[in-house]
């Protein structure tokens, strides 16, 4: 007989509602909150923002519009990136257990979420295309109009690439199992975001430099923390016993990000504000209203941390979140004071002026600071000075040398960046080319021998159980397929030398030189690109593939006629690289032809020097592992643990018995006759 089952309680009835609604209601609160705030904003602002920047105002149905989707955006958004990184970080998937019921609700609502983010984001190619050229929706039945708005502005390529990055994640999270392509889909999703924020406000304006590189950090750094603290509270609400918002809330990564925001967001507040107050201008309203909004999230998230936190916290976060959402986008619906600035011509380009021509004295005393790179630069300093700091508080040994390498690997870049060459570096292509070629050829040299991967996976030894998911997650990303692609030696050697060629000699130099974004790119593609063909020949870490010493000295020297050639072309070339925009500076101190016959000197005997210094390195590692091999073997032979001899001996006499059979006596069979017949 079946055994009889007794009905659930109201009790039980009731929490299975609250498991299975709660996430809805959050999220369609958060985005309710959201189109509210735009949208009232938008059109409380009425045709006179658009008249103010001379444009046409496309009418009260396209703004409602294009308010409604940048607030679906910007909520959809931090919900994605959200889940997806909490989906990497408490992923209990095991072969005979399965996901745990967390892992499997956070994969559901990322799939959710990430295909209304497409959504949202496909619909704004079109109508945010249509709104940045004060166009209104009838122009979308005429093709050449609609044409237009999406190639008269660079608003369409950009939405075009969160799309992608939106879609990528829907489809990862539906089809994929594995970790590592969730990884790649995180850092896509973080960087796409990028596109429409870096080419909108903060591309306007003097000193847009600084505003560029503070919304750079921002922007992935607020989707990110934002994103784990709403991916946290949803799922509480319907797994309240998992205690995923505490564990949060209670890493230092986490506090971590929320100084990045504020520090980053005091600058591009001074950068919006250009001078005005606080409570002069819409815009100014909107950076107190965020605030307002963090710091709730700050207090809420303490409480929660300190388990003071009850539901009034997470209610307070869920509105901060959507508020700060909110202000977020409707920020990009008026135009900020810095728009009115009056400005210089060279500065509305490069963001400050450079009126002297470049001597010695005036690149050694004429510094600007470069926020993106020293940002990087001392983060990674702190964060290396750390884990050797955790060796030896446990009692083991970091060489020296590996330590001193890494610092002045930053400590050039700090001083080239910050210094005359980077502040001149966009306005002069000989400047220009030297600090690629030291970004390219020299930096990476002294960052590999650092081993920071080495380091990092060391100093995650003997942390608990999360340093060991930490650890064994690290060594899955290096050898990953798409890491053994990455790193393989002919793609590296293929993107190392290619880049030259077609970033100065195609459009694409003169397309990107003229943003601070586009400078900003190309130094972190040098970078790289760098590292990666150094971490090949001289690196520390472990890659994928080892190459012997020979091979990697002909890897070395593979490169060195392909900078050569480059160089040359540059230097006989009759056309300057980026002629038209280094015209529209109109410097006169500025000999166009001049530098670029420099630039193409430097691309030749600057590629050439540091690759022979790296030969020089090779020829001492390779001298000093065939020494650390001498000396290995003679202690197993002292020890008696090698066994090469004894083997080279049975070489021998099988050698010795190929004509015959070696008797008792060491004689071989012909000669045993020959003795009995004598």
């Amino acid at each position: 007989m079946m055994e009889k089952t007794s009905p659930p309680s109201d009790a039980t009835v009731r929490d299975l509602k609250f498991q299975k609604t709660p996430a809805a209601v959050i999220i369609a609160a958060a985005t309710a909150i959201s189109i509210s705030v735009t949208t009232a904003t938008g059109l409380l602002a009425g045709p006179e923002v658009y008249l103010s920047i001379a444009r046409e105002y496309p009418g009260r149905g396209m703004v409602a519009g294009v308010a409604i989707l940048r607030s679906i955006h910007e909520v959809f958004s931090i919900l994605t990136l959200g889940l997806l990184a909490t989906v990497l970080m408490f992923d209990s998937r095991d072969r005979s257990l399965g996901r745990s019921t967390v892992s499997r609700t956070a994969r559901s609502l990322l799939q959710i979420c990430s295909a209304i983010w497409a959504s949202a984001v496909l619909s704004l190619v079109v109508v945010d295309g249509l709104n940045t050229n004060g166009l209104s929706l009838p122009a979308l039945e005429v093709p050449q109009q609609l044409w237009f708005a999406m190639t008269a502005t660079p608003y369409s390529a950009a939405w075009l690439i969160v799309f992608a990055a939106a879609f990528l994640i829907f489809v990862i999270s539906l089809l994929s199992e594995s970790w590592t392509a969730h990884v790649a889909a995180l850092w896509f999703g973080l960087i796409a975001i990028l596109a429409p924020v870096v080419i909108a406000q903060v591309l306007v304006g003097p000193n847009h430099d600084l505003g560029v590189d503070a919304a750079v950090i921002q922007t992935p750094v607020s989707a990110f923390v934002l994103g784990l603290l709403a991916a946290g509270v949803l799922l509480e609400s319907m797994h309240s016993r998992s205690r995923v918002l505490h564990r949060l809330v209670r890493s230092r990564l986490l506090w971590i990000g929320v100084f990045f925001i504020i520090a980053s967001d005091v600058v591009i507040t001074v950068f919006k504000l250009s001078g005005s107050g606080l409570t002069e201008s819409t815009t100014g309203w909107q950076i107190v209203a965020r605030w307002v909004a963090f710091v709730g999230v700050c207090i809420a998230s303490g409480a929660v941390a300190s388990k003071h936190g009850g539901r009034w916290a997470r209610t307070t976060l869920v509105v901060g979140i959507a508020t700060w959402a909110a202000v977020t986008a409707s920020m990009a619906l008026v135009p900020s004071p810095n728009y009115f600035v009056p400005n210089d011509p060279v500065a509305a380009v490069l963001g400050y002026v450079v009126e002297e021509a470049p001597d010695a004295i005036v690149l050694l005393t004429n510094w600007r600071v470069n926020l993106l790179f020293s940002v990087l630069a001392v983060t990674a300093i702190v964060a290396y000075a750390y884990g050797v700091l955790r060796l030896k508080r446990r009692g083991d040994v970091w060489p020296v040398s590996r330590t001193i390498s890494w610092l002045i690997g930053w400590s050039i870049l700090l001083i080239l960046l910050n210094s005359g060459l980077g502040k001149y570096s966009p306005a002069d292509f000989g400047i220009h080319m030297v600090v690629h070629m030291t970004l390219n050829m020299l930096i990476p040299a002294f960052l590999v021998v650092g081993g920071p991967i080495t380091l990092m996976l060391r100093a995650l030894a003997g942390t608990g159980a999360a340093g060991k998911r930490i650890h064994r997650r690290v060594n899955q990303l290096l050898h990953s397929r798409g890491a053994r692609f990455m790193m393989h030696p002919l793609f590296v050697f293929t993107v190392y030398i290619a880049s030259y060629y077609v970033l100065y000699l195609t459009p694409l130099f003169s397309g990107l030189i003229r943003y601070h974004w586009g400078h900003q790119l190309m130094n972190v593609h040098f970078l790289i690109v760098g590292y990666m063909f150094f971490s090949l020949v001289v690196g520390v870490d472990r890659v994928p593939f080892q190459l012997p010493q020979i091979g990697k000295l002909g890897y070395v020297l593979a490169a060195m006629p392909f900078h050569a050639f480059f160089g040359i072309v540059l230097m006989m070339s009759s056309t300057p690289v980026a002629l038209n925009f280094y015209r529209t500076l109109d410097l006169d101190w500025l000999d166009i032809e001049a530098q670029q016959y420099f630039g193409g000197g430097i691309a030749w005997a600057g590629g050439e020097l540091p690759l022979l210094g790296v030969v020089v390195v090779l020829g001492i590692q390779w001298a000093r592992q065939d020494k650390q091999e001498a000396k290995r073997f003679d202690r197993h032979e002292d020890a008696g643990l090698s066994d090469e001899f004894t083997a080279y001996n049975a070489m021998l006499q099988r050698l010795a018995t190929r004509d015959g059979k070696v008797t008792a006596t060491g004689k071989s069979s012909e000669e045993e006759v020959t003795n009995r017949e004598k």
